[in-house]
């Protein structure tokens, strides 16, 4: 399956350091847009601060993670994709319009752990999304 990943779910595996996200991400095509490497910028200092990892494995899990990820740069989004995206996150959270924008031009499913997020979506009838721990657990089953 081919997902577009938001930073958070990024920022969720490389804190837990589990490896059941390397598996997901080995079995799945996982697509961030080039706004969520600033994300994960922006945040590093509390991915590091609260990584259960020591330094030198946690170089080792975010390389193997970073190694499965496809960073998308936006310049594959058409202005109408944007714009059909900002449309439904406007009352939402604005922020999440590029994984939107991807997850419409690309036609996969959005992968997120924000709640508001999903709930706000599928309220306007966008169903091409998914929780991280919805999907774990399906996968469980």
């Amino acid at each position: 399956m081919t997902y577009t990943v938001d930073a958070n779910v990024v920022m969720s595996c490389l804190i837990s350091g589990n490896p059941k996200y390397l598996t997901f991400f080995t079995e799945n095509a996982c697509l961030l847009p080039d706004f969520g490497m600033t994300e994960l910028s922006k945040y590093q200092h509390v991915i590091l601060k609260k990584s259960k990892l020591t330094p030198d494995k946690f170089t080792h899990f975010a390389l193997s993670i970073f190694k499965l990820i496809t960073v998308v740069p936006n310049m594959l989004i058409s202005t109408s994709q944007y714009y059909d995206a900002y449309l439904m996150c406007r009352d939402i959270d604005e922020d999440d319009t590029v994984y939107v924008a991807l997850t419409l031009a690309l036609t996969n499913t959005l992968l997120t752990r924000d709640r508001p997020l999903v709930d706000g979506l599928r309220a306007k009838g966008f169903l091409n999304v998914i929780l991280l721990d919805e999907l774990m657990n399906q996968n469980q089953t």
